[in-house]
């Protein structure tokens, strides 16, 4: 435990910011056991049950031929993660990982802490095929302008604006660990055009319409809950460039008892995809349009890229 005190916030995070991150932490437990009860006193309407799962094709079997789809589950992973760009984007963020330890800076592991207890390799390589995977199927270059939502301290951004993006980064530091002062901090650093915004997303997006070339957001919507990601959406849309692309991941987990949102998101749930994500966002999908879902019995891992229609 006195390990995890230690490592909880980088050492250059001062003493005032880690008592408001505290605080804050205080605050938003009181405020989530306040939505237990409520919840438990009143049906959530948002939850689409599991029977209305429409499966878009597999169903155990991932076998056929997947030939130039880019919306896919993670069940490729070991074929998607030896395509070329994937390869070379795999071996450039383990390098902007050696560069950032030599320099004592900071970067998030999959449950979004600094925590070394918690860089769980199993997850640490899907978060590589996260990133990878939509790093390559988005085609995003360097004089772009991006937009991270939920990604603050995240070798995802950092490596963004490594290459020359311009990168703005949506969160709230749910972590409590300083992940957006570490943001900040590194970037001005390594001197990266990057800044990170401390903001609750279901109070919009503080930029302007047809604002951005690339908007991304990696595992951050299975946990909002569907209110929330369909305004969310809606403002992606908004601030996406026309012939801009949205990339997204998503993650259903099978086991998991919750009284507040649902289970997360899944290719299979159909109505649930395009109510909560697609149609709110104005976009139409980018890449194939058939989402398969292998199994309906496991947990799911898959990425799902949108397009904002017009020229560029």
């Amino acid at each position: 435990m006195r390990d995890d005190l230690k490592e909880r916030f980088p050492r250059y995070v001062p003493l005032y910011y880690r008592v408001l991150v505290k605080t804050r932490k205080i605050y938003r437990q009181a405020m989530v056991r306040l939505a237990e009860v409520k919840a438990r006193s009143s049906a959530n309407s948002n939850i689409i049950p599991d029977d209305d799962a429409v499966t878009f094709g597999g169903s155990g079997d991932i076998s056929f031929d997947r030939s130039g789809w880019i919306n896919k589950s993670a069940a490729w992973i070991n074929e998607d993660m030896t395509v070329p760009g994937v390869a070379a984007l795999t071996r450039e963020i383990d390098a902007l990982k050696k560069k950032l330890d030599e320099e004592g800076l900071k970067y998030t592991n999959t449950a979004g802490t600094f925590l070394s207890r918690m860089f769980y390799p199993r997850s640490e390589e899907t978060k590589l095929w996260e990133n990878t995977w939509t790093l390559h199927c988005s085609g995003v270059r360097s004089a772009h302008r991006v937009l991270d939502i939920g990604g603050a301290s995240t070798i995802f951004s950092f490596y963004l604006a490594s290459i020359g993006c311009s990168v703005s980064v949506i969160d709230n530091d749910w972590g409590n660990c300083g992940t957006l002062y570490n943001a900040n901090y590194v970037a001005k650093k390594m001197g990266w055009n990057l800044k990170a915004y401390d903001r609750n997303i279901a109070k919009g997006l503080p930029f302007p319409d047809d604002h951005f070339d690339r908007v991304f957001s990696i595992c951050t919507v299975e946990h909002l809950s569907s209110d929330v990601r369909r305004r969310m959406m809606r403002e992606v849309g908004r601030v996406l460039k026309p012939g801009g692309i949205a990339g997204i991941t998503m993650c259903y987990c099978n086991d998991l008892e919750t009284l507040l949102v649902d289970k997360g998101l899944r290719f299979a749930f159909r109505t649930k995809l395009a109510a909560d994500i697609i149609r709110p966002s104005g976009l139409k999908i980018y890449g194939n349009t058939n989402l398969v879902d292998e199994d309906l019995g496991n947990n799911f891992l898959g990425a799902l890229f949108l397009v904002k229609e017009g020229e560029r």
